[in-house]
């Protein structure tokens, strides 16, 4: 879906070398329904412009097996599919 305007504004076709665009509205990551802690959430450092990380916390309560992960920037979420494996 997108992460939408960015903090500062990204420049297509550019390196993420000094800049760290991040998005301007809020952001909230669940893992297995669960809020995740956001450590970083932004450019994706020496990759062009518009590839985002996010590194997160699997959260202490998420419960086992192989959970959705959902991405929601400004109120729209990532389509499902996406997931990560906590033991």
């Amino acid at each position: 879906t997108g992460e939408g305007q960015t903090i500062p504004a990204g420049v297509d076709g550019l390196v993420n070398k000094t800049s760290f665009p991040s998005p301007a509205l809020p952001v909230q990551i669940s893992i297995g329904g669960v809020n995740a802690k956001i450590a970083y959430f932004g450019a994706a450092p020496s990759l062009v412009s518009g590839v985002f990380q996010a590194n997160v916390y699997v959260p202490d309560n998420a419960p086992s097996g192989n959970l959705p992960v959902i991405v929601t920037v400004g109120g729209i979420s990532s389509p499902a599919g996406v997931t990560v494996a906590v033991k």
